[in-house]
């Protein structure tokens, strides 16, 4: 039975698994405390951050989760750096004596990476980095992110691309952990210089189909992210989103996201801009542009349009007939703060209605040329891909795992 994730908290602060109440059975954990408190049928799997090989520290940080009956496994490092260009470098040698070193010790314990894509979103590459078979590594988080300003019609063949440069790196299909986009807007920038753009429930049930017949039975999947991280809009806050994956993770993987109809998103203003709950501004290590939006959402029914204006506010409402999908998303950065109306449930399919965040504020794009910018938490910036130019490398990264479980 697939297990579901989902990264970035999702324990609130009185230890409560609140990422349990959209039926995540797998929790992003950082202590025996926090394991041992998960309610009964939650595994933990534990943040380690650890890719120097079986170092003492290393050997610390594992032994107390040595026969515990509710652990699930270790995260050993999120998207380390096979070349040392855009982090620290991590060898496979390194992820290899540490894998082994928890089968050995560790009984049942799995491991767990994410991959760095070396190519880009268009043409991802991942060889000549990790594999099963210069790791003993079990599992690999592939993590393509397909909704995002700029780039006109959502290309959802993204993540077939990504499915198969982890396959031609020699990374089996039956290795492969999902890796799900819950997440838009804030600091984050794209590759090719636009911003991600949180999903519709009608995207993310696209997302989860797509994702279903590539890797059909994965021993977990991955949605990222439960928290915010630098100002974006995360699946903690869409109660939409939350239905989806409820749906998706109590029937074996199918949900019911409304009607099955047509779908337009579009925003033609291009404004850059984001906020967190609509607190204010937040700034990042460097910037190219600044906006203000105020973003219109709805809920799960067939047929949504966007308009934007000048101003850069965007309404989004719902309501079509059945018929083919198109998602295209133009340069606006979308943020959600503090919802006003009401929103159809996206897994029964109730009647169209408009869920309207009205948040305003500003953030400093960061910048995603030459060097890493730093973020929060899980994951890497922008989302981790190295995007080869005519004459430098582009490589916005998230920073891992700090601030981002709890803050």
């Amino acid at each position: 039975m697939t297990l579901h994730y989902a990264a970035g908290g999702g324990i609130d602060s009185n230890g409560q698994y609140s990422a349990g109440t959209a039926g995540f059975n797998l929790a992003d954990v950082q202590s025996v405390d926090q394991l041992n408190a998960l309610p009964s049928g939650t595994k933990g799997l534990v943040w380690l951050d650890q890719g120097n090989g079986v170092t003492q520290s290393f050997i610390d940080a594992v032994t107390p989760y040595i026969g515990n009956s509710k652990l699930e496994g270790f995260y050993l490092k999120d998207e380390p750096d096979p070349t040392g260009k855009y982090g620290t470098l991590v060898t496979a040698d390194n992820l290899k004596a540490e894998s082994d070193w928890i089968h050995a010790h560790v009984p049942g314990a799995s491991t767990f990476i994410t991959m760095m894509n070396m190519g880009s979103s268009a043409n991802p590459d991942f060889t000549n980095t990790y594999n099963p078979t210069n790791t003993h590594i079990d599992y690999f988080g592939i993590d393509p992110y397909p909704v995002r300003s700029g780039s006109g019609a959502v290309d959802y063949n993204m993540i077939d691309k990504a499915v198969a440069a982890a396959e031609q790196s020699g990374i089996p299909a039956d290795k492969i952990v999902p890796v799900y986009q819950t997440f838009g807007g804030g600091g984050w920038a794209t590759d090719d210089g636009g911003k991600y753009v949180m999903p519709t429930a009608q995207q993310e049930q696209t997302m989860l189909d797509h994702w279903a017949k590539l890797v059909p039975a994965p021993h977990f999947d991955y949605a990222y992210a439960w928290n915010s991280q630098n100002g974006d809009t995360a699946l903690s806050s869409s109660a939409e989103l939350q239905q989806v994956f409820l749906a998706h993770n109590t029937a074996g993987g199918t949900a019911t996201s409304g009607s099955t109809g047509s779908v337009v998103d579009t925003a033609t203003s291009p404004v850059v801009g984001s906020a967190d709950s609509g607190t204010g501004s937040s700034s990042t290590t460097a910037g190219s542009s600044t906006g203000t939006t105020t973003d219109v959402t709805s809920g799960g029914n067939s047929g949504t349009t966007d308009t934007t204006s000048s101003t850069g506010t965007t309404t989004h409402t719902s309501g079509g007939t059945s018929g083919a999908t198109a998602d295209t998303t133009g340069s606006t950065s979308v943020t959600t703060g503090g919802n006003s109306g009401t929103s159809a449930d996206a897994s029964t399919g109730g009647t169209a209605s408009t869920a309207t965040d009205n948040t305003s504020a500003t953030t400093t794009d960061p910048s995603t040329s030459g060097q890493a910018t730093g973020g929060q938490h899980h994951h890497w910036a922008g989302h981790h891909e190295a995007a080869a130019t005519a004459d430098t490398f582009q490589f916005s990264q998230f920073q891992h795992h700090w601030d981002h479980h709890w803050g």
